[in-house]
């Protein structure tokens, strides 16, 4: 089993979203910013830059004045919120339309297969006035390189790049491990968007810490300790006046808010017509919702929709962005792959199959609220929108005629899936081949309505369940060593592509379903019985050969077979994934593939040329 820091990171930042009290409607300063309207009521200066500020619920959570901007670290990270409006990154990528638009890379091409070229602009600088240069991107790129190497214990194939390098201040190239697509070598390079360091180029290379860590771990000399001292020191904190390349910088940390100001060197600082941006800490979405309802935030860049009788509350201005993603809810089998010390049933994907079978998908949709969607179609890993824009026609498949539809209550199908797996029934309880109780343990799954579904569905049918709740980090701990049976997931579903990034379901969904990486799947796809034998395929193979070759179904069709299949999660709710911004007096003005296609729109819009985020007074 591989678990990497890298992976957990990622899950922290991205998907991991914990919401500590903050002060509601204390924003920390004197100019009442936070009561009606924004800063001092809009009072432009004769170049028509305002004196307000933007404030957006900033949905980290966690102590303003703990952060730090050391994307390795998970410890209190601020390397999403506010790193992403501090620092820029090469090229901005949409998984939603599945392409990449310029940032600091004003082009690039592919020379071969596996070779990448960039050139930068000579226009980004850092905070200081320093140019940004070839060298910071590859220091960072090389420091990731060399984590994903060593929590990959020693495995070449640790990272999608196989080198970088800065061939002088403005040009940047990438040797990939394997042949790739443009797509999905900008994807996975100078536009990964799926890990904190997708956020921004954080790394500045003649930084005396940086220097000292990026030279330990390439040279190798006590590369241990470097590992240990990058992925736990809190460097840069937020409140030590950190040096970033993007459109605003820390100007102030107070208790519940973060004050970022606008750089006026930035390349497109003449499109920012405001002087402020500001994240506020708010305790839950009820805070959230009457922010926004009261005019105390103007944004936020998630949360949305929220239940049907908020959104009706919310004034008429305020408009949904982001409408392009979405979320999905599932449920996590621990499938035992290579797990050392919990004996789970669901290591017999027949036994995982069974289950998905006994849920009631009915049952849930009576406990929704206008928040959440039934996803009601058979678990592929294809998000529900585009599922239900292509009429269910995926890759040449037509997923709900031909897939396995699962979550019907079909108690017969999962009586006969279990009696095959030597399961029996004696009177109206299940015992498991060894004589046993069957029993499930759910891990912190008692705040999912989905997962108090399953399990009743559960008990009805015979099978004896435990909730069982963890602390964070010893929820983490758990599932990262496979001590569980089933628990509750989230991840962002945007885009067909997105879906199967080159170190997302081979890396960080083995590492907390515990999947065999090589498994037979029935074949022909769509006949679950196999009438032509099986076919072996290596998930983390298959997805390469499927990005080298982009317009070759026959990987995707596979690789969707093989998730409902072998089902190591199972789809069961999603969400439109928006943000909300009160267009009374804001317009965010960015390109459609970016204002409904990316995480981070808001830090986005103010660093693209022609675009922004403009007060209208």
């Amino acid at each position: 089993m591989k678990s990497t820091r890298r992976s957990f990171i990622a899950a922290g930042g991205v998907g991991g979203v914990t919401l500590l009290a903050g002060c509601f409607g204390d924003d920390g300063d004197d100019d009442g910013g936070n009561g009606d309207g924004n800063g001092d009521g809009g009072n432009g200066t004769d170049d028509g830059v305002h004196d307000e500020r933007f404030r957006v619920f900033d949905p980290v959570g966690t102590n303003p004045a703990n952060r730090h901007f050391n994307p390795w670290n998970p410890s209190e990270s601020g390397a999403w919120h506010p790193g992403a409006a501090v620092f820029d990154k090469l090229a901005i990528f949409s998984p939603a339309s599945n392409e990449a638009y310029p940032l600091i890379a004003e082009s690039w091409e592919m020379t071969d297969d596996t070779t990448l070229e960039a050139e930068l602009s000579d226009e980004w600088t850092w905070h200081n006035g320093d140019t940004f240069v070839a060298e910071d991107w590859t220091m960072q790129a090389e420091i990731e390189m060399a984590l994903a190497e060593e929590a990959a214990e020693g495995d070449e194939s640790g990272h999608v790049m196989e080198s970088v390098e800065a061939v002088d201040d403005q040009f940047v190239r990438v040797n990939l491990r394997n042949p790739l697509s443009e797509t999905f070598a900008i994807q996975n390079s100078i536009g990964i968007f799926h890990d904190l360091i997708g956020r921004g180029v954080f790394t500045k290379h003649d930084d005396d810490q940086w220097s000292e860590w990026h030279e330990a771990l390439v040279s190798g000399d006590d590369s241990e300790t470097a590992i240990e001292e990058i992925t736990s020191t809190p460097y840069p904190s937020i409140t030590d006046d950190p040096i970033g390349n993007g459109p605003f910088q820390v100007a102030d940390v107070g208790d519940n808010e973060i004050i970022l100001e606008k750089y006026e060197d930035h390349p497109n600082a003449d499109s920012i017509n405001h002087t402020e941006f500001s994240l506020q800490v708010y305790s839950d979405q009820d805070q959230v919702f009457q922010a926004l309802n009261s005019g105390q935030i103007d944004a936020a860049h998630s949360q949305f929709p929220m239940e049907d009788d908020q959104m009706n509350q919310l004034p008429d201005t305020v408009e949904l962005f982001r409408e392009g993603r979405s979320a999905n809810n599932l449920f996590t089998f621990n499938c035992g792959y290579e797990v050392e010390g919990w004996d789970t049933p669901f290591e017999n994907q027949n036994v995982r199959k069974a289950v998905a079978h006994i849920y009631d998908r009915q049952q849930a949709e009576q406990l929704l609220q206008g928040e959440k969607v039934l996803f009601e179609y058979p678990p592929c890993r294809v998000p529900h929108a585009v599922l239900e824009q292509e009429g269910g026609q995926i890759s040449g498949i037509d997923i709900g005629e031909e897939f396995t539809l699962y979550g019907e209550n079909d108690t017969d199908r999962a009586t006969e899936l279990l009696e095959e797996e030597g399961y029996t029934l004696e009177d109206g309880e299940w015992y498991d081949p060894d004589g046993d109780r069957f029993e499930v343990m759910f891990m912190n799954g008692e705040q999912d309505q989905h997962i108090q579904v399953l399990s009743q569905n559960l008990q009805d049918f015979g099978i004896e369940t435990v909730q069982e709740t963890f602390d964070d980090a010893t929820f983490d701990e758990r599932r990262m060593a496979g001590e569980f049976d089933i628990m509750p997931d989230g991840s962002s579903a945007n885009g067909i592509f997105a879906m199967w990034a080159l170190d997302l379901v081979p890396d960080w969904i083995q590492s907390i379903s515990h999947f065999d990486p090589e498994v037979e799947i029935p074949m022909p796809v769509g006949d679950p019985d196999g009438s032509s034998g099986t076919k072996t395929i290596n998930v983390e193979e298959h997805i390469n050969s499927w990005m080298q070759n982009e317009d070759d179904e026959e990987y995707h069709q596979e690789l969707m077979w093989w998730w409902n299949q072998h089902l190591p999660e199972f789809e069961v709710l999603w969400q439109p994934d928006a943000g909300a911004i009160d267009t009374a007096n804001w317009e965010l003005d960015v390109r459609e593939e970016i204002y409904n296609g990316v995480d981070d729109a808001l830090y986005v819009a103010p660093k693209m040329e022609g675009s922004g985020i403009r007060y209208q007074p």
